[in-house]
């Protein structure tokens, strides 16, 4: 516990870019130093080179209401550690029920997402997820297979799943014919409630660059690679 405050100027910014402030004790003694992090009902801040845990209860009112701003401002523009799995379960094979070469495809997408954070919890998050299948006829056009969003309240350590609607579905990319369309990826992103981006991933690479404009798009809604309209790709579910 610190007990020792001393009287200076009331902000200032450090070397290191970190906020510094004149804090008030309880019984009125002062300190100038900046937060770290705030855990739980502590807060560990910065003196010089030394980090001190400190509890929030020595701090004046007007302390502990900028504690809460503090705890809003980072929440808000925090890039969280997340580790995110997502699993396709793709299938492709072929169709052995005729004489052509026509080929059943599937897909059922399962995210796996743990908050690595210690002190950080992910409230009112959104998650936004776009399936992206090839043209079997035009393989320069792609288009979205199924399209879904869901919401994230995640405390700090915890891990949650979420699995999609399976996807069964018909085509042909071998000559003679060509038809369908065919699994060809996925982008996938996470907001805060504030609309900020957290995470975001895509696959194949090539989509990594236009994940904002891909989530845009509606279900069947083709594009190429200028992102320019190509009408709707065709999906033969089964």
């Amino acid at each position: 516990m610190i007990t020792i405050f001393v009287i200076c100027f009331s902000i200032v910014l450090t070397e290191d870019r970190v906020v510094a402030r004149e804090f008030t004790s309880v019984d009125g003694k002062k300190m100038e130093a900046s937060i770290v992090t705030i855990r739980g009902n502590d807060v560990v801040i910065k003196r010089g080179t030394k980090q001190y845990t400190v509890a929030m209860s020595r701090f004046s009112k007007a302390d502990l209401d900028y504690m809460e701003e503090w705890k809003q401002r980072e929440a808000e523009n925090l890039i969280p550690k997340l580790k995110v799995e997502i699993n396709s379960r793709k299938s492709d094979r072929s169709d052995r029920k005729d004489y052509f070469d026509d080929r059943k495809g599937s897909f059922q997408i399962s995210i796996r997402i743990s908050n690595e954070e210690l002190s950080y919890s992910m409230e009112d998050c959104t998650a936004s997820l776009a399936v992206i299948g090839e043209d079997c006829e035009n393989p320069k056009k792609d288009g979205i297979m199924q399209k879904t969003s869901f919401n994230i309240n995640l405390k700090s350590g915890k891990t949650s799943s979420w699995q999609g609607a399976p996807m069964f579905y018909k085509f042909d990319n071998r000559p003679p014919a060509y038809w369908g369309t065919k699994y060809c990826g996925y982008v996938f992103q996470i907001k805060n409630a504030k609309g900020k981006v957290i995470y975001e991933t895509a696959t194949p690479k090539k989509f990594e660059y236009k994940i904002n404009k891909i989530l845009k798009l509606e279900v069947l809604q083709a594009f190429d690679k200028t992102m320019r309209d190509r009408d709707q790709i065709h999906i033969y579910k089964i």
